[in-house]
Formats: C-alpha cells, structure tokens, sequence
C-alpha cells in the first residue's frame, strides 16, 4: 500500500526517448536525496556491466540495458525504472506491483 509520501510516484512512465529516461533519473535521484526512496541496489549489477543508479544519475555513461529499484522509505512501496538504451526500445518507471491501482501517466514537460 502507499504512503501520502509516495503516492505521486505511482504512476506508470513510458520511457521512448533519452529526455524521457533523463527526467525519470532526476525524478527517482530528488527522492533518493530527499530521503523518499532509497535504492535497493541490485548484487548482480556488477556481473551485467551495469552502470549504478549514482553515476547514471549524475550524468554517466548509460549501460545497453539497466534496471534500477527502489523503495519508499516510510511504507516500503517499491518501484523499478528500466531502459534498453542499446537498441532504442525503451523502458518505464512503475510501481514493481503493477496490478494494484496506477494513476493515469502524467505528460513530460521538458
């Protein structure tokens, strides 16, 4: 279930293009920073050659294909952002539940 915390970010995002995948990074980083989410990091990340969410976000090199999760730090709602940048298929930021209840996506602006 969502906190009032979170509750904004539970949305699903379609990821078609680099602005998009750009402004998901500084969405998911700003709550990262304000201590709304915190990274789950993935152990496995190193063996795929994936760049960490902390370098991506700062304006690193993007991988071919990179999955980042995270959690909400008051009521433990998680969520995942993925982009395949190698072939230009794309991604999304959504809730890892996608069943329950999402908001209709919300325009980028930017």
């Amino acid at each position: 279930m969502t906190c009032e915390r979170c509750a904004d970010l539970c949305v699903l995002y379609p990821i078609r293009k680099p602005r998009e995948f750009r402004r998901s990074l500084a969405i998911a980083a700003e709550n990262v920073a304000d201590e709304t989410l915190s990274e789950v990091p993935d152990p496995e990340a190193p063996l795929l050659d994936q760049p960490t969410f902390a370098a991506v976000a700062a304006g690193g090199r993007w991988g071919d294909v990179m999955t980042f999760r995270f959690r909400c730090t008051q009521c433990g709602e998680c969520f995942v952002l993925f982009a395949e940048t190698y072939h230009g298929s794309g991604g999304s930021w959504r809730p890892e539940n996608q069943d329950r209840g999402l908001q209709p996506p919300r325009s980028p602006r930017g």
